[in-house]
């Protein structure tokens, strides 16, 4: 029996864990207690990964279709042997741009992953990379491009007096800017006992809002109203903060005039949160010396999400809601200052504005959507419609990394019949997911415990600067590869060399700074994570000597002020942000048939569609509950566990089990995404897969072609089938 130190690679959170094995099995997961971040804290997803690493849920081999759409087992070599010769015949014929790239949230957990795929399409020439942002969070993206991000970014606890979060429920997640990733209702509960403030805003009382200063239950779509009226009430009241946005921002006469319209009355009539609330949260924010406010995934999904997002970075500006001058920054990141914070030379971060840059309307068009791309990256959405049909020039091969694009799209009806139009689909993934029973070969891919690894993918969202590396202690199943090694034997075959650059979330290859690899046949894993290492703040044999990683205190900068006037601004209000604004005070979200509104959620057990079929998980919840209020409940004389259909205007339909939450309001409904599988066998309720309920290409977003995926018209009705 054997312990080994390591850390978790579900989230975001990455808990330093103390896994034990025997005879080559894991026997028990536990938290490290002496990890300098987490400090013995993990969540049940940690304990997953014990039952998937002794075979429970994942693939064991490659394999390769048969035409009656059985699949047999094949060996990686032979697999990559006939991908290259297939790929080759498509390149030949349709050109390198007919090849596409997908990687999703299991890709983004390698820290290898990612950076190999993106510089195998360098290599390749092809600019078409898609991921699982664009569906997720990309209106941040659209809204650094249109206003320009502050660079020495936002407070965190503890050193925040205010902190508004909004649509993120970190406790499940583990997820919030602001807040440290592991064991985040902690660092919350201790945050209150220093004097911090919380506003949380949200449709439903979340395990976050209940313990928030201020919760404002806002109705499910009407953030940007919300942050619109918010906005005025501050400029009204002479609340913001009149120097900053004389020197850094712009277009705020603009903003003001087009805000004007909604008074706090309308704003109470469309959020259902009375007027003297919202003075309450205007001022209490406003006022703080240090503020700060964090969205999730919840406005970022509902309708109007760059709007909401936009008026949410807005209200942050004009109320002064970032470090400044004298403020200390925690966390500078392994290689200097993280994107979060700018992009510092040695310690030194000043008061500074990154300009607007809209990169969708610079660089390679789609072709059925003139748009270029955001965050390095293509709109998911738009992904079936470039594989759609036979015209010149569209999308023909699609290597999909470490996601689950099937349960990522909305509309499966639709776009599996299109995933099937592709003349070559690869799946590189640990698990068999639905997108990978379509593919034509699946390439099994080692587990977390059974590759080199290193936590520079997410390591922003840490509260310090913190490093750790991970080996191996698991042996790979036979013929089992690792992600970066599929990228390599096809550059291999290819003739191509893969010069790997840093990982760096929503930055193109070419844009990533700092110095890159050129990743020969001869190296390993360990020696790529080795470059990673030795290229940072320490290098790979001191972080190897401790295993439980090494807190760096000492790094820290105090901000600067700003010099010499540069011009850059903070564009408050440019003129589509402005068209928008006056359209939404004149259109409200009433959809007649369809009076209920659905919000997702997410559940601890699972991240994504990950773990959706674990056995830990499914003990809990055998199926995808279809969260409730006890009035909607009352209304329709169900009881917990009764069957209740779901129907949007997709004509779609979700089946499900009725379960209680008191903290709904009446009229909205709740559903974790990524459940259901009418193709998986044994599957209890195989239609409960709320992307059904969503549309493809209604309410779509500009810019980033955003789905609404939250606050979705449903009818709801008891189902006795």
């Amino acid at each position: 029996m054997t312990t080994h130190i390591t850390y978790c690679r579900n989230c975001a959170a990455m808990c330093g864990l103390e896994v034990t094995k025997e005879d080559g099995r894991i026997t028990n997961i536990r938290g490290d207690r002496n990890h300098p971040v987490s400090e013995g804290y993990f969540c049940i997803k940690g304990m997953a990964t014990r039952d998937f690493h002794n075979g429970e849920d994942r693939l064991l081999s490659s394999l390769r279709r048969n035409a009656d759409g059985t699949f047999d087992a094949i060996d990686a070599e032979t697999a990559m042997d006939e991908i290259h010769e297939k790929l080759g015949k498509i390149i030949a014929e349709h050109g390198v741009e007919s090849v596409a790239l997908y990687y999703g949230t299991g890709a983004n957990c390698n820290v290898l992953s990612v950076p190999a795929a993106k510089a195998w399409m360098d290599a390749l020439g092809s600019p078409y990379i898609f991921s699982s942002m664009t569906v997720d969070q990309s209106a941040k993206w659209v809204t650094a491009g249109r206003m320009g991000v502050f660079l020495t970014g936002k407070h965190k606890v503890p050193e925040a007096d205010v902190m508004m979060v909004i649509g993120s429920n970190p406790a499940a997640s583990h997820a919030c800017y602001g807040l440290p990733s592991p064991n985040p209702i902690k660092h919350l509960r201790e945050a209150q006992k220093s004097g911090t403030k919380f506003i949380v805003v949200d449709p439903r009382r979340t395990e976050l809002a209940r313990l928030a200063d201020l919760y404002l239950p806002v109705r499910p779509g009407q953030d940007a109203a919300l942050f619109a009226g918010l906005i005025r009430i501050v400029l009204e009241e002479g609340l913001a903060d009149s120097g900053f946005c004389a020197r850094f921002t712009t277009s705020l006469d603009r903003l003001r005039a087009a805000v004007d319209a909604f008074t706090p009355d309308h704003v109470a009539q469309r959020t259902g949160i009375d007027a003297d609330t919202l003075h309450q949260a205007a001022r209490m924010f406003a006022s703080a010396s240090k503020k700060s406010a964090m969205s999730g995934t919840g406005p970022n999904m509902a309708l109007n999400s760059n709007l909401s997002e936009h008026l949410i970075e807005a209200f942050t500006a004009i109320c002064g809601g970032y470090r400044s001058a004298g403020d200390r920054i925690r966390n500078m990141g392994y290689y200097g200052a993280p994107p979060a914070v700018g992009a510092a030379k040695g310690s030194e971060v000043r008061e500074a504005v990154m300009p607007p840059r809209r990169s969708w309307d610079l660089g390679p068009k789609l072709r059925t959507v003139n748009t270029g791309p955001i965050g390095g990256e293509y709109p998911t959405s738009l992904l079936p419609s470039e594989i759609k049909g036979n015209a010149k020039g569209k999308i023909r091969a699609l290597i999909h990394v470490g996601g689950n694009l099937v349960k990522a799209l909305p509309e499966p009806n639709r776009t599996i019949p299109i995933l099937q139009e592709l003349d070559l689909l690869v799946s590189v993934d640990v698990r068999e997911t639905a997108t990978g029973r379509l593919a034509d070969y699946q390439i099994a891919t080692s587990g977390h415990y059974e590759h080199h690894d290193f936590n520079l993918a997410l390591d922003y969202m840490l509260p310090t600067t913190f490093a750790q590396i991970a080996e191996p202690f698991m042996a790979r199943p036979e013929g089992v590869i690792e992600d970066w090694e599929f990228f390599q034997g096809m550059a291999r075959r290819m003739n191509k060399s893969l010069h790997m650059r840093r990982p760096m979330f929503g930055v193109a290859h070419r844009d990533i700074p700092g110095p890159e690899l050129a990743i020969t046949n001869d190296m390993r894993s360990e020696d790529l994570v080795r470059w990673l290492a030795d290229s940072g703040r320490s290098n790979y044999d001191e972080l190897r000597a401790h295993p439980g990683g090494i807190n760096f205190k000492n790094v820290e900068a105090i901000i600067e002020p700003s010099r010499e006037d540069d011009g850059a601004r903070l564009d408050l209000c440019p003129p589509d942000v402005d068209e928008e604004i006056r359209s939404l005070r004149q259109t409200e979200d009433i959809v007649p048939g369809y009076p209920y509104r659905l919000i997702p959620r997410r559940l601890i057990e699972v991240m994504n569609s990950a773990y959706t079929n674990a056995a830990q998980t499914r003990r809990r919840y055998p199926t995808n509950p279809v969260f409730m209020n006890e009035e909607d409940m009352a209304q329709l004389d169900l009881t917990e566990g009764g069957m209740v259909k779901l129907t949007s205007r997709t004509g779609a339909a979700v089946i499900g089990r009725a379960r209680k939450d008191s903290g709904l309001q009446p009229g909205v409904i709740s559903m974790c995404h990524g459940w259901g599988d009418p193709n998986l066998p044994g599957e209890q309720d195989p239609d409960a897969f709320s992307g059904r309920l969503v549309s493809l290409d209604a309410d779509l977003e500009t810019i980033n072609f955003m789905p609404r995926q939250s606050s979705v018209p449903v009818q709801i009705e008891r189902h006795e089938g």
